[in-house]
């Protein structure tokens, strides 16, 4: 009698099994949507002349002869998630380090950015991955689908004079407000 009920009851926890990853099928993060307040931090660094991957280090390399300066930045702002996409706004505050024989005063820049579309996809794990013209932001979401973070590290972007080519490093964390 105990194999019969054994031998029964290894299909109804496959069927079971089955059902549950079923349920599960869009992981339970096809439902993201609705507004995050951000606050991020980063730093830049800010090339005249294009980056290289140095073949010895694999590491992003401004060429000898450019101008080269640093700057860090604090930003806030407010990201729409809807099914597969949305939009953000934000405003950045950035701090202008030159270094060298840069002729680019130290000073506060100020700069908007509104309405912004995004893209994102999300892992089975929450693990979320969002592109915004071009560059990935890599980061997690909590299993509330109340905070995240975005991470953007290593992305040489070409920007008109005097941002030159630019690599930053942000870490954004975003918190879900009332709709």
């Amino acid at each position: 009698m105990k194999r019969l009920t054994v031998f029964l009851m290894i299909p109804s926890l496959v069927l079971m099994s089955a059902a549950m990853a079923s349920a599960d099928g869009d992981h339970h993060w096809g439902g993201i949507h609705g507004v995050y307040a951000m606050s991020a931090s980063g730093s830049c660094l800010h090339s005249s002349l294009e980056y290289f991957k140095n073949p010895l280090n694999g590491r992003w390399t401004a060429p000898v002869g450019s101008q080269v300066y640093a700057g860090t930045t604090v930003s806030s702002g407010t990201w729409i998630f809807e099914k597969g996409g949305g939009t953000f706004s934000q405003t950045i505050y950035a701090t202008i380090l030159p270094g060298g024989d840069v002729s680019i005063p130290v000073e506060v820049r100020v700069l908007a950015q509104r309405d912004v579309p995004f893209t994102y996809a999300i892992t089975p794990s929450g693990d979320i991955t969002v592109t915004v013209g071009g560059i990935e932001l890599a980061g997690s979401v909590s299993i509330d689908k109340k905070t995240m973070t975005l991470l953007s590290a290593n992305n040489v972007q070409n920007l008109p004079a005097p941002f030159w080519f630019t690599i930053c490093n942000t870490a954004r964390t975003l918190i879900r407000v009332n709709d």
